[in-house]
Parts: C-alpha cells; sequence; structure tokens
C-alpha cells in the first residue's frame, strides 16, 4: 500500500503481552479476487490495550508462535470445488478506526508456504515473530488474503480451513 509503514521486528519487545490465536476457522466465509486483498480476519483495538500481529521471538530456540495455515474453498465459489485449497499471500496489516486506510502491512508469506508449514513438527513450522508498530486503541489488526489467478472467485471455507496465525495484546 502506497504511503504505508512496513510492519517489522523489535526485539525489545519480544517479551511483553499475552499471546492470542487467530485459527483458521475465525475467519471470514468471502469470496477472494486475484490480486486484491481481502480482508478475512479483523479485530478492533479497545480502549484499555494496545495491539501486534505475531508473538515472541523470531530466534527458533526461543520463539513462542510457530504457525500454519490451509485455506480452503467451499466449492459455493466460482470455478472451485469444495476443499480446493486457496493459493496467494497472506498479508497482516494495522488500519484506521473506519477500516478504509492501511496504516502498516506486510506480506507474511504465501499460503503454499503456510499450507505446508502445517505438515512440520511445530518448532519447525514458520515463526510469526512480534512486528511493530502496534495497533493503538481505535484501530484494527486485520488478515488479509490476495489471491492468485487460480483462485479467483473462490470462497473461503473456515470451517474446513486448518491452522492459525497470532497477535499480541498488551493490557495499557
Amino acid at each position: 500500500m502506497p504511503g504505508a509503514t512496513t510492519l517489522s521486528r523489535y526485539q525489545q519487545w519480544y517479551d511483553i503481552g499475552n499471546k492470542k490465536s487467530i485459527p483458521a476457522s475465525a475467519m471470514d466465509q468471502k469470496t477472494v479476487v486475484a490480486g486484491t486483498e481481502i480482508t478475512v480476519f479483523a479485530k478492533q483495538v479497545a480502549q484499555d490495550e494496545i495491539l501486534m500481529h505475531g508473538h515472541g521471538s523470531h530466534l527458533r530456540e526461543i520463539a513462542q508462535a510457530f504457525i500454519g495455515l490451509d485455506v480452503v474453498a467451499t466449492g459455493n465459489g466460482e470455478a472451485s470445488s469444495a476443499g480446493d485449497p486457496v493459493q496467494g499471500d497472506v498479508v497482516l496489516a494495522i488500519t484506521n478506526s473506519d477500516q478504509t486506510r492501511v496504516l502498516a502491512d506486510v506480506e507474511l508469506d504465501s499460503l503454499s508456504q503456510l499450507r505446508d508449514s502445517l505438515s512440520e513438527s511445530r518448532t519447525d513450522r514458520i515463526v510469526e515473530e512480534l512486528l511493530t508498530p502496534y495497533a493503538k486503541p481505535g484501530r484494527h489488526i486485520e488478515v488479509r488474503l490476495r489471491a492468485d489467478s487460480g483462485s479467483d472467485g473462490y470462497e473461503i471455507d473456515p470451517s474446513a480451513s486448518s491452522g492459525q496465525l497470532y497477535y499480541t495484546q498488551v493490557d495499557a
């Protein structure tokens, strides 16, 4: 996004806050569009907290947030069958209070890499370390999918999808 800050590591905060999960089942059932970021999870920051994507360190020996994600189609979408894997990228974002402007974002990884990560042992999976800046009260943290052309028109099925991502909640 033009003008948006890139989410990045901030080691001084690796040991703060509470780890919260974003299970695939908590994602919204939406139709993805090739090349367009579609928000599939959003959480507004309460007045007494701050939120950050990821949790803990990026160093595998002390990491706490090992992730994997398998997003599949319902079969109701265009040219898809139930259980077809959605292909594309996962983007983590912080948006303003009415979700019209991206304030910070980063491409986490491809859905195929995150899907493959699920087959690894827990500590060999992709690490989602804590990323800054943090989202202030009133703003939103979001998980977005940017589908590849082969998944254009697929409707995601949260109940049949698996895996999870993480965020950190710090009470203010």
